[in-house]
């Protein structure tokens, strides 16, 4: 590659970097900016169902502000649900049909609102496979996934602290888990446990931290794409690794792996029982690689 065409693609990447940093900024200054609370009425709403021999359960959350608390629910519990919001500015959307359940909230007038005191507690059942279809924007949230049987899994942030973690093994096998990520602070623990062949992440803004520890019981590949920020990789010990890094403005320091040809390779690659694949593409920030004990 010539210096001149190398140095395009370095602009390239600066101007891609900070075209995202300015999106998410300004989202999040517009969400988070402090602002006099107006008069509010605050009410509290619950929804439940068991389990009636569905095949299945997909579940769609649209959520903008508050917290966010999701986990596994009682066993023979479809779905339980409790919803704390503003009377005055929103009116919860929530509906069930043939195996797919919908949360949402509509209003208008949420300038001078107090949205950190709204609250989402939804807890999903354990007993049946499970698609899983988030999306919230200024939340703190915390996922709970261990004890799903997770099948597929979307999750979308916006100026959001995210914890989302797999405490124990997937029983279903999760076709793919796909996770956009905004403005944020984004840690996903115990991605071994997800017991998936696939993995996408992309990241805007912020500080993401991906621990890989857990049971694995197959190989994994995982595409990164981050913009402007930190990017944290947490390797358990015994598990083959290989990264394939694109982007040369971002650091990475490549701790207990060795380039060979245009890859990075961890000292076992050959003979560790479980493989992942990692495609690494970062146009701003900080990479970093740290290996860990093989439990989240």
């Amino acid at each position: 590659m010539s210096d001149a065409r190398l140095a395009e693609g370095q602009n390239s990447q600066r101007r891609l970097a900070v075209r995202i940093a300015i999106a998410a900024t300004m989202t999040a200054l517009a969400l988070l900016a402090p602002r006099p609370v107006q008069g509010q009425d605050w009410h509290t709403t619950s929804y439940s169902r068991q389990a009636a021999n569905e095949a299945n359960l997909r579940v769609n959350v649209e959520y903008g502000a508050g917290k966010l608390n999701i986990a596994p629910a009682d066993a023979g519990t479809l779905y339980r649900a409790s919803l704390r919001y503003d009377a005055n500015s929103f009116t919860p959307k929530v509906s069930y049909s043939s195996g797919r359940v919908r949360f949402g909230m509509e209003g208008n007038h949420v300038r001078g609102r107090n949205l950190e005191e709204g609250r989402l507690d939804l807890r999903i059942s354990p007993d049946v496979p499970v698609d899983l279809d988030l999306a919230f924007g200024a939340a703190d949230a915390t996922i709970e996934l261990g004890g799903v049987r997770l099948r597929n899994a979307t999750v979308k942030t916006g100026a959001s602290r995210t914890v989302l973690q797999v405490s124990s093994p997937n029983a279903e096998q999760c076709q793919r888990l796909s996770i956009e990520v905004g403005a944020a602070r984004f840690e996903a623990k115990g991605l071994g446990n997800l017991n998936t062949p696939r993995i996408h992440v992309k990241g805007g803004v912020g500080e993401v931290i991906l621990d890989f520890t857990g049971t694995w019981q197959q190989d994994m590949s995982a595409d990164v794409e981050v913009g402007l920020g930190s990017v944290t990789l947490r390797m358990p010990t015994g598990l083959g690794v290989r990264i394939v890094r694109k982007g040369l403005l971002a650091s990475f320091d490549s701790q207990g792996l060795t380039k060979r040809g245009d890859a990075y390779f961890s000292e076992d690659w050959d003979t560790a029982e479980h493989k992942l694949s990692l495609n690494l593409e970062a146009a701003l920030g900080a990479i970093r690689v740290e290996w860990v004990d093989s439990q989240p």
